[in-house]
C-alpha cells in the first residue's frame, strides 16, 4: 500500500470509522420509494438489490435512503436495500458464492479489495466513462488497485489520523503552535500538565494504534510487518527506543494512572474537560460528543489535529504519512444489472449525497468537488490535505494475525508501566520461540 498518498495533493478533501458504530445481528430490509412528483420518470421492471453495512437509522443510512430514492425517480429503475450492518462480514462471502441475488455490497475498502475481490466486478471502463478520476480522493481508488490489481469497489466515507485535541485546553495552556517533532510534543504535554490536564489520553483499543504510530515512524510500515511477522525485537534499536518512547510518557505523568482505559473511558476523557489529545482516526470528535450526549452532558467544543509527529532525525516516513481509511460499494461480477448498479454507487459516492453523508455523520467528503465540512471536523482539512503517504490500521502491527492479540496484550502492558522498554522487546521476541 506504500506510496498510494503520492497521489493526494491539494485537490483531495478525504472515522471506521467514519464513525463505523455498534453492530447487529438483525437484518432489515427497506425498498426505496420516489417522493411523488410530476417528473417521475416511467417505470422499470429492473430492480437492483444492495446489501448494506449500515444499520438502519444510522445517519449514513438515511442519506442512501435518499440517495436510492432520488436514483429510482430518474431512472426509474428499482432499489431494494437490505441493512446488515456490521456482520455483513461474516455472511457476504457465502451468500456471493452462493449465488444469492445482491447487485451492489458495501464493507471496508480493504476487504473489499482482498477479501472479496473475486467477487467485484471490474469498475474500470465504467468509471473512466463516468469521469470518476476526475474528482476522487486520489490515494483511496489507487489503495483499491494496489490491493486488487483493479479498481474493484468506490471508496466513499474516508477517514484520516492524528493527534486530535480540544482547543479550549491548548488555550488554557498557552500553546500557540502544534508540535511536528516527538521533543516538542512532550514540550506540549509538559505544558497541559502544568495547565491541570492529563495530556494524552490513551484507551485499551488502541495502543497498537498508537505505538504502531510511533514504531512506524522510525523504521517504516514495511519495518513494522517485518518485526511483526519474524520478531527480532531485542536486535532492532529502533524498536527499543520506540517502546522507551511509551515509558517516557508513563514516568513523566503524561497519560491518566489508569491508562489504558477500557474503550471509550480514555477519550471520553477528553469531553469531561480533564484530558487533551487522544491518537485516532477522524470519527473521534464526533464520537467522543455523541458519547457525552448519551450521558446527558452537551459538549460544546472546538476540535484542533494535526499529524503524528516525527520521532527522531533518522526516521523512515516522515510526520506526513497517515493511517487513512474508507468503506467502499462493489458491483457483485454476477449482477445482471451491472450499469445501473454502478449507476447507484455513483449516485451515493458522489456529488449532492456524497456532501449530504459528510455532513449529516460528520465525515469527510469522498467527492473533492465537494468543499464543505462538517464544522466538527474543519480543522482537519489542512493536516489531511498535508498527508502524503498511507498506513494500514495498526501500521503493520497486524501482519501476524496468529499472534496479534498476543503483541496486544504486550503492548497494554508497555503503557500500563508494567514492563520496562527491554522487557518489552525480550517477550515480544519469546512469542516466537
Amino acid at each position: 500500500m506504500k506510496k498510494v498518498m503520492a497521489l493526494l495533493l491539494s485537490a483531495v478533501m478525504a472515522f471506521s470509522m467514519v464513525a463505523c458504530g455498534g453492530t447487529t445481528t438483525s437484518t432489515s430490509s427497506e425498498e426505496s420509494k420516489a417522493p411523488e412528483s410530476e417528473s417521475v420518470s416511467a417505470a422499470s421492471d429492473k430492480e437492483i438489490v444492495y446489501w448494506s453495512m449500515w444499520n438502519d437509522g444510522e445517519p449514513q443510512s438515511e442519506v442512501i435512503k435518499q440517495a436510492a430514492a432520488a436514483y429510482e425517480e430518474k431512472t426509474g429503475v428499482h432499489v431494494k436495500i437490505e441493512w446488515k450492518g456490521r456482520d455483513i462480514t461474516t455472511v457476504l462471502k457465502a451468500s456471493l458464492d452462493a449465488g444469492e441475488k445482491i447487485d451492489v455490497f458495501d464493507d471496508d475498502f480493504q476487504r473489499i479489495s482482498q477479501q472479496f475481490a473475486d467477487n467485484c466486478l471490474s469498475l474500470e471502463d465504467m468509471a473512466k466513462a463516468a469521469g470518476y478520476e476526475d474528482f476522487a480522493v486520489a490515494a483511496l481508488p489507487a489503495a483499491v488497485r494496489g490491493w486488487a490489481g483493479e479498481l474493484v469497489g468506490i471508496p466513499y466515507q474516508p477517514y484520516t489520523s492524528g493527534v486530535f485535541y480540544t482547543k479550549s485546553s491548548f488555550e488554557k495552556a498557552k500553546i500557540t503552535e502544534e508540535p511536528k517533532t516527538w521533543e516538542e510534543f512532550m514540550d506540549v504535554c509538559q505544558k497541559l500538565k502544568d495547565a491541570g490536564y492529563t495530556p494524552l489520553a490513551q484507551d485499551d483499543a488502541y495502543t497498537m494504534y498508537t505505538f504502531g504510530f510511533i514504531l512506524a515512524r522510525m523504521v517504516g510500515e514495511d519495518g513494522v510487518k517485518e518485526l511483526s511477522k519474524n520478531g527480532g525485537w531485542a536486535e532492532s534499536e529502533q524498536a527499543k527506543q520506540a517502546a522507551q518512547f511509551v515509558v517516557d510518557l508513563r514516568e513523566k505523568g503524561y497519560l491518566s494512572e489508569t491508562a489504558p482505559d477500557a474503550y471509550p473511558a480514555g477519550e471520553n476523557e477528553l469531553g469531561m474537560g480533564t484530558a487533551s489529545m487522544v491518537v485516532n482516526a477522524s470519527w473521534v470528535p464526533g464520537e467522543i460528543t455523541n458519547n457525552m450526549k448519551e450521558g446527558n452532558v452537551e459538549l460544546d467544543e472546538e476540535w484542533g489535529m494535526f499529524n503524528f509527529p516525527t520521532m527522531t532525525a533518522e526516521d523512515k516516513d516522515p510526520s506526513t504519512v497517515a493511517n487513512i481509511g474508507a468503506q467502499a460499494m462493489a458491483v457483485n461480477k454476477k449482477s445482471e444489472n451491472p450499469q445501473e448498479a454502478f449507476d447507484f454507487i455513483m449516485a451515493v459516492t458522489s456529488g449532492e449525497f456524497d456532501q449530504k453523508m459528510a455532513l449529516e455523520s460528520n465525515g469527510i467528503p469522498a467527492d473533492t468537488r465537494n468543499e464543505q465540512w462538517p464544522e466538527m471536523i474543519a480543522n482537519v482539512r489542512e493536516a489531511f490535505n498535508a498527508q502524503t503517504d498511507a498506513y494500514e490500521w495498526n501500521m503493520g502491527l497486524n501482519e501476524n494475525a496468529d499472534l496479534k492479540e498476543a503483541i496486544n496484550d504486550l503492548i497494554n502492558k508497555l503503557f500500563e508501566g508494567s514492563l520496562d522498554a527491554q522487557g518489552f522487546v525480550t517477550e515480544m521476541d519469546a512469542l516466537y520461540k
